[in-house]
């Protein structure tokens, strides 16, 4: 048997994105939050007595990896290194091979692929050989298909694994295509596991062969929400396991509350109060949603619409924390105003909403944008989540420049 964990997306030192007016406390915590889930993936190798941990890219947030980042990495390598695991290490298009003089040395149980596909073969300490295939990206952009490059199964090895850190072809378009791949060239390769990384929801793939990407270790803003972690994996001739293990020091989360039976404060406000009592909402940065009524009153409205308001509502202790990083109010009939617009104006709404959609409209509007690199990276794996909500964001101008102008029968 074999065992192994594998881990992808560490982004350690991430900025994280959208954070504002957080108490400083807490904001050292989460900017501590990607280490943490490296030092979670070492404890977790350690526990389960692993033979080699497999990390498939991104380990880093930005190629110039902060001194921090490098250091925080070496120190938890050294631990793996002191109980003999070995550690197999891609890199992504985030953290694409740089000069070596501007990195620190990396110990001796780490084996880093270079640019170019290549094979490392591992012996463990029940004597069963490994192969290991992968590449790290020399750039941030790879768009051949590098999975050609890929050899066979090494018939010699009792196992072998593929690393890849890329796109597979009929995915959701919410990260860039990296080095694309079908499902079906992978099986080609008649390998016994796939370790994926760039895509950072968990996800599997294929049962014969096992084919997952691990998601990332540590949501780094609102579209990253819920547990994150790595994956243990134990292989035998004849049979294979594959166990979640979580990782993130800390959780981003949805709280989506219905308000309507309310309008007055005091209602909504009892009704914000339990909601966020919830256990499973400990140590979570919470974008709330309300869900207010036609009727709630405008002078409600505006407590609604404060920062301060929410405040009250923040929990911030030694060791544990709830903390709303955003508050959306939605009035509830806005669907039906959209679908009093759609009937209303059936040839209009339909012009207007292919406009907002179009690719080439989005496109053109954020080029300049999202061609300087110092932004570039901060859309580049969810590019079409930021075009969805723009649409979203378009609708609810359309509706708020129209819906005035018609009345509705509630």
């Amino acid at each position: 048997m074999v065992r192994y964990i594998h881990a992808a997306d560490l982004h350690l030192d991430s900025p994280f994105k959208g954070l504002i007016n957080i108490p400083e406390e807490l904001f050292n915590k989460i900017k501590a939050s990607t280490f943490e889930s490296l030092r979670n993936i070492v404890d977790a190798a350690l526990s389960h007595h692993v033979d080699f941990v497999l990390l498939a890219g991104d380990i880093y947030d930005i190629e110039d990896r902060s001194i921090r980042a490098q250091v925080h990495l070496r120190k938890e390598l050294d631990r793996l290194n002191e109980a003999d695991i070995s550690v197999f290490l891609i890199h992504g298009n985030h953290d694409f091979l740089t000069n070596d003089e501007l990195h620190l040395a990396l110990p001796e149980n780490v084996v880093v692929f270079g640019p170019e596909v290549e094979t490392k073969i591992l012996e463990t300490a029940s004597h069963e050989n490994v192969a290991v295939s992968g590449f790290s990206y020399d750039r941030n952009w790879i768009e051949e298909r590098k999975i050609s490059d890929y050899p066979s199964r090494n018939v010699k090895c009792d196992f072998h694994i593929g690393m890849l850190h890329g796109f597979m072809e009929g995915q959701a378009a919410e990260h860039a295509r990296y080095a694309p791949f079908s499902l079906s060239e992978l099986k080609e390769k008649n390998y016994d596991y796939w370790a994926l990384g760039h895509i950072h929801k968990r996800q599997q793939l294929s049962q014969d062969p096992l084919v997952y990407y691990s998601g990332n270790t540590q949501g780094r803003h609102k579209n990253e929400a819920g547990e994150k972690g790595c994956l243990l994996v134990e292989l035998t001739k004849s049979h294979e396991d594959v166990t979640f293990i979580p990782t993130a020091d800390i959780r981003w989360q949805t709280v989506d509350l219905d308000v309507t039976s309310h309008e007055s404060m005091n209602g909504i406000f009892d009704e914000i109060k339990e909601g966020l009592a919830n256990e499973e909402l400990t140590n979570s940065l919470i974008s709330l949603n309300l869900s207010i009524s036609p009727d709630t009153p405008q002078t409600v409205i505006q407590k609604l619409e404060d920062e301060a308001f929410y405040q009250v509502f923040q929990k911030i202790g030694p060791s544990a924390f709830v903390y709303i990083v955003s508050a959306r109010i939605k009035v509830n009939n806005t669907d039906q105003q959209v679908l009093s617009l759609e009937s209303s104006f059936p040839s209009a709404w339909e012009k207007a909403v292919s406009d907002v959609s179009k690719d080439e409209t989005f496109q053109e509007m954020t080029q300049e944008l999202f061609s300087q690199h110092a932004y570039a990276r901060y859309v580049d794996d969810d590019q079409e989540k930021i075009k969805n909500d723009s649409i979203d964001a378009a609708k609810q101008l359309l509706v708020q420049d129209l819906g005035d102008e018609i009345s509705y029968d509630n």
